[in-house]
């Protein structure tokens, strides 16, 4: 009997099996080449961009120092040899002040370093690939707050800075805040205020009906502190101590006189007529400055510092319509630029016991020149003030500014006061 036919090679799928692994094993090599390769490259290019970031990072440095175009690329460059050696191994970069296209395009506040760089080809040379590079951009921006001149410095306190009523502010600089709280700064009121720009810690708060305006920019929320110029980080300025004889001894001025520097123990209280100081060191000590009634004060290169008995100190305070032209000393002392100053901003000096509260009230006629520093103290301006100012600088633990006060004014680089900026650099691409 005849068997049927079998076919035993077509039952075998051995055969197959071995059949698809040969024409699939070079697509698994070819993948596995692609990973193996990939991941060298990625890892490269995170290099080149960490490279990248750096040097356009300081090539931004560069710019806030005002360096010229060359200057600029000569940094860029220097960052990428720290990571590449003298021949750059390869690498290819182009500076570009400002940027050539991207949200920064034009911005002379920003550079962009775009670097490229050779990447040898290991298993996909197998498959005809001969060459290829990895290639990143890195963009970094000075974010800067033109000078200020009225200066906040506490750190948590709502209103740190605040403009109300129908105050009105010119000034050809800027108010900052170093106060974390969505209150930090606090327009509110038919105030007028015109500024060259608003800087906050937090955030910043304006009215429906409070007007800002700012030449250098928009107001800058969730910036940076300002160092305070003055203390520790800054200048570092002590108060001297009250030592020796009391010139004068709970002073009171009603008529025309002229003073002297030295301690005036008790403070001084003007109520009229005209003091004249003369150029000096004034020490305030355990007491006032009060300025009232009709009373005239006139002084150029003069510092008044308040100095403390057990911790107590005084405080300052203009009021009525009197007439206040007073000027600090703006070259060969200590206290250049310096006009009121009363130290330790840490909460230990205390007026009567309580928190310092500093005031300009009434119809004063102001003629300033320098920086009133008190960083203990809440300042207020308010009712009527107006001022013809040279330079006014206001640091303070807090400032108020309600009523229809009108301040006007700016610093010059020879006024003797230390500048009150706020300087970032940051990637932004």
């Amino acid at each position: 009997m005849r068997r049927p036919f079998q076919c035993e090679f077509c039952n075998d799928v051995r055969g197959g099996v071995a059949i698809v692994f040969g024409l699939v094993l070079p697509a698994l090599i070819g993948f596995a080449g692609l990973a193996v390769d990939g991941a060298y490259w990625m890892m490269e290019r995170n290099k080149l961009q960490s490279a990248t970031d750096s040097a356009a990072l300081s090539a931004a440095q560069t710019i806030q120092l005002n360096g010229t175009d060359q200057s600029i690329a000569t940094e860029a460059k220097k960052l990428l040899l720290k990571t590449y050696n003298q021949n750059l191994a390869g690498v290819r970069f182009t500076v570009q002040h400002p940027p050539a296209t991207g949200p920064m395009a034009g911005n002379a506040a920003a550079v962009a370093v775009l670097a490229e760089r050779d990447q040898p080809v290991f298993f996909l040379g197998l498959f005809g690939m001969t060459n290829t590079f990895v290639a990143t951009r890195s963009v970094a921006h000075v974010d800067s707050m033109s000078e200020a001149c009225l200066l906040a410095l506490s750190k948590t306190a709502d209103k740190a800075i605040e403009v109300t009523g129908s105050s009105i502010i010119n000034l050809k600089c800027g108010m900052a805040s170093n106060s974390n709280s969505n209150l930090a700064v606090y327009l509110s009121g038919s105030s007028n205020t015109a500024v060259s720009g608003v800087s906050a810690a937090g955030d910043i708060y304006q009215s429906t009906n409070a007007q800002l305006t700012t030449s250098d920019g928009p107001p800058k929320s969730n910036a940076s502190e300002i160092t305070d110029p003055y203390g520790p980080e800054g200048r570092n300025l002590v108060a001297p101590k009250a030592n020796g004889a009391c010139t004068e001894r709970n002073l009171k001025v009603q008529s025309d006189t002229t003073l002297s520097p030295g301690r005036y123990c008790g403070g001084i209280d003007f109520t009229g007529g005209t003091a004249t100081f003369e150029p000096g060191v004034y020490l305030i000590d355990g007491g006032d400055f009060n300025a009232n009634g009709n009373a005239a004060l006139v002084g150029d290169g003069v510092t008044f510092i308040f100095t403390a008995v057990n911790n107590n100190v005084g405080v300052l305070n203009i009021n009525g319509s009197q007439t206040v032209s007073l000027h600090a000393p703006k070259s060969g002392t200590n206290w250049d630029g310096i006009l009121f100053f009363k130290g330790a901003g840490d909460g230990t000096l205390r007026c009567n016991g309580m928190a310092c509260q500093s005031t300009i009230n009434g119809g004063a006629n102001l003629d300033l020149g320098g920086s009133v520093y008190m960083p203990s103290d809440q300042l207020s301006i308010s009712g009527g003030a107006s001022s013809s100012i040279s330079c006014l600088q206001i640091v303070a633990d807090k400032i108020t500014i309600t009523g229809n006060s009108a301040i006007t004014g700016t610093c010059q680089e020879t006024d003797g006061t230390e500048k009150l900026t706020r300087s970032t650099v940051e990637l932004v691409e």
